[in-house]
């Protein structure tokens, strides 16, 4: 039975992947200088052209642009400089550095010293910067068409039709335009490791290129200066008011102090204490030395009872005491001890002189008692006076801090007032401080612009924009190198096979050889390659179909085969024509040859070779004809034709029939090559089924047309199918763009062999 279309479609797409994957490693193994050179070669005019109408187009491209020329001027800036005044406290801290300079930059590309230099040359009157002064130009005109179109369009799908815009509206739109001109014809930038600013204007007029520079850099000196003007005048004026206010604050808040104090009884005295901490600083020295005074009284006291108790008794009190009284006293009772003793021993304790000295020793004794007594009755007078002191201190100092407790509360309120008066007051001394330097440092500081012009613009002699040269030759390049890897890209995106080389590596198959296109001149002109062969046989086609049959007879398998299938992947390789022309070849040499028409479904040897169509193969194989019936002479070559015969319903069942088969082996008796013209393998099955009763299989690929997967794919049914290919042969060979493509197999048939060649 047949396979339904659908099924090669299938099975192509089972090995696309794999192939696909092969392919491009093929392709990059194939890829070397020689490889580039001769693609290169091959393909010159892909190249030139592209380039050349690339770079024309480029040229006329960039005459059309107006020329442009650029003056500069230097600027140098003194970034120390840049503080208008030592305020730092006052104004905004210093920008570091770097960012000083970058600042200085923006400054020379701000709006404002762009709309300045406009006023100053009156640019908004010269149609370069101004759009409605410009003449409309084409270009102009289709894109103001353009804008109308789109604007009436919004008007009708939204309703809404935009009104004329105010005067004064569109008047500052106009400024703005002709400002943004300016702009774009502006360049600031610093020089590298330097605070050097190079500014540069490019204008249509060198001349007015130079005017603006210079005006620029000196309407920007001239802003510097008024700014740092402004800057201090705004400095000093807020210094003044701010000094005033801090002024009226401070008056505000001692005067609160002060009153505050007054309500509060806060008194101060020497050193800024409050009185009554000063009088509580008074008692606690004075309480310290009356305790200091009562303790040396207690303990005199003490003393003082300790040695009258004592065994010395009034002697010991005298020494401690220190009395006079009591001295001169001791002293007469030890005269009078000593009288009495002397007494004792002269005359005895009876004696009348003895009596009166013994009442006058307890007269003496009396004395010292009494005037010891006295004394003790003194230190404790004084123990009680001290006591009374210390006690009358204590009373007054508790009294005191009563009342300082109740003034503390008071003091906090007090000092969070001072706190504030204070710090308006230290406030109020810098601002003075810095209102003063700002006075000293106006005069002389504002004069300075930090900046100076170093080098002025000159005239530009040649214009800076476009460059010219520049353009066209990069086009050159660019377009050139382009077209040189789009040209090796579509060579390498290339999936047909060029050379026996890539058939036996990529498929490996053998290679039985490379048949070139007919190209028949004159009256030959519609000679077909079959009519062809039969003229010049000795031709570069009929050498490469005899170089085929060369290749077949050369297989590996041994013994030469006798009978032959010839088919393809797809239609329109030249498989027929091969057969065919192969066919009369053998016959022109006095082999008996036959060529039998399997293609059943489109049929074309018959016609090729002038027979007719039946009776043939169909009706040989279904018996309504005998061999001999069937068997048609080629009277030019010799050679014999079985046609397809009539149509058939299934071509299959007639192709696998035994009959097939019997016929098959009839002729190889009967002669020395048997050639098949199949259907191709990827359309339909018939040559899956001739293929196992041939000795030998040939599959015809269309040079650089058929793809390889294709090629793949119909080499891989035939081996499946049990047919024994034996190579591949690249038919419709162009042998003039093979010869370029640098193969070894280019030699063939072109060069110094063609001389072998009749034609």
């Amino acid at each position: 039975m047949d396979r339904p279309l659908e099924e090669p479609a299938r099975e192509r797409a089972g090995v696309k992947s794999s192939v696909n994957a092969q392919r491009w490693v093929d392709n990059v193994r194939d890829v070397d200088a020689a490889w580039l050179v001769q693609t290169l070669k091959r393909r010159k005019w892909a190249v030139i052209i592209p380039t050349l109408l690339a770079t024309l187009a480029a040229a006329v491209l960039i005459m059309l642009v107006p020329s442009r020329y650029s003056a500069t001027t230097e600027i140098m800036l003194d970034t120390a400089q840049q503080q208008v005044v030592n305020i730092q406290a006052v104004l905004t801290e210093t920008l570091p550095d770097q960012e000083a300079v970058d600042s200085q930059v923006e400054v020379l590309r701000s709006r404002g010293v762009a709309a300045k230099v406009i006023a100053a040359l009156d640019l908004a009157d010269d149609p370069e910067f101004n759009p409605a002064l410009q003449s409309p130009s084409w270009v102009r005109s289709i894109i103001a068409s353009v804008k109308a179109g789109i604007q009436r369009l919004k008007s009708t799908v939204t309703g809404h039709v935009p009104q004329p815009l105010p005067d004064d509206i569109a008047e500052a739109q106009l400024r703005a335009n002709v400002i943004d001109n300016f702009l774009d014809r502006l360049d600031v930038r610093l020089k590298a490791q330097s605070r050097v600013l190079q500014v540069t204007f490019s204008s249509e007029d060198p001349v007015k290129a130079w005017r603006i520079t210079n005006k620029l850099a000196e309407i920007y000196l001239l802003d510097q200066l008024d700014a740092k003007y402004e800057a201090a005048q705004r400095a000093t004026n807020w210094l003044t008011e701010k000094i005033a206010n801090l002024r009226r604050d401070l008056g505000e808040k001692e005067q609160a102090v002060e009153q505050y104090r007054k309500e509060a009884g806060l008194f101060t005295g020497a050193g800024g204490f409050t009185l009554i901490s000063q009088q509580i600083s008074d008692l606690n020295a004075q309480m310290i030395v009356a305790r200091t005074s009562r303790a040396e009284a207690e303990a005199r006291l003490d003393q003082m009872r300790r040695l009258v108790r004592s065994p010395a008794g009034a002697s010991a009190a005298a020494d401690v005491l220190g009395s006079p009284v009591i001295q001169s006293l001791l002293t007469q009772e030890s005269e009078v001890k000593r009288e009495v003793a002397e007494l004792a021993d002269e005359f005895g304790e009876r004696h009348p002189r003895m009596i009166s000295a013994r009442a006058a020793l307890r007269d003496v004794q009396s004395k010292i008692a009494t005037e010891i007594a006295k004394v003790v009755q003194k230190l404790e007078n004084d123990v009680g006076v001290a006591r009374a002191r210390e006690v009358s201190l204590q009373e007054s100092l508790d009294q005191l801090k009563a009342r300082m407790a109740q003034s503390n509360s008071s003091e906090v309120q007090l000092r969070s007032l001072e706190r504030d008066a204070a710090a308006e007051r230290t406030m109020l001394e810098t601002f003075l401080s810095r209102f003063e330097e700002t006075s000293a440092q106006t005069d002389s500081t504002v004069q300075q612009s930090g900046a100076r012009i170093i080098s002025r613009a000159d005239v530009p002699d040649n214009a800076s924009y476009p460059p010219r040269t520049l353009i066209v030759a990069t086009v050159f390049l660019l377009s050139a190198v382009f077209s040189m890897l789009a040209v090796l890209a579509i060579e390498q995106f290339d999936r047909g096979y060029r050379s026996g080389e890539q058939i036996e590596r990529i498929l490996g198959k053998r290679a039985l050889g490379l048949v070139p296109v007919v190209r028949a001149s004159g009256r030959g002109r519609s000679m077909g390659p079959e009519s062809f062969i039969l003229k010049n046989p000795s031709s570069m086609f009929g050498e490469a179909v005899r170089s085929v049959f060369t290749s077949v007879l050369l297989a590996p398998e041994g013994e030469a085969p006798k009978t032959l299938l010839i088919t393809s992947a797809q239609p329109n390789e030249g498989k027929t024509t091969l057969a065919v022309c192969l066919a009369r070849m053998r016959g022109l040499s006095g082999r008996r040859t036959v060529i039998v028409e399997t293609d059943l479904r489109r049929p074309s040897v018959h016609r090729m070779l002038g027979v007719p169509r039946r009776p043939g193969l169909v009706e040989l194989i279904t018996g309504e004809a005998q061999l001999a019936e069937c068997l048609h002479r080629d009277e030019r070559s010799g050679a014999y034709v079985i046609p397809a015969g009539r149509l058939t319903a299934d071509p299959a069942e007639i192709l696998a029939s035994p009959q097939m088969r019997a016929v098959i082996t009839a002729l190889t008796g009967e002669f020395e090559l048997v050639i098949l013209d199949s259907p191709p393998v990827v359309a339909v099955s018939d040559p899956r089924l001739l293929a196992p009763q041939v000795d030998a299989t040939i599959l015809v690929v269309r040079w650089a047309a058929t793809t390889r997967d294709i090629v793949a794919l119909a080499a891989k049914q035939i081996d499946e199918g049990g047919g024994n290919l034996i190579g591949v042969v690249l038919s419709m060979v162009d042998s003039k763009k093979h010869a370029q493509y640098g193969f070894s197999d280019s030699a063939y048939y072109y060069g110094p062999v063609k001389k072998y060649y009749t034609s």
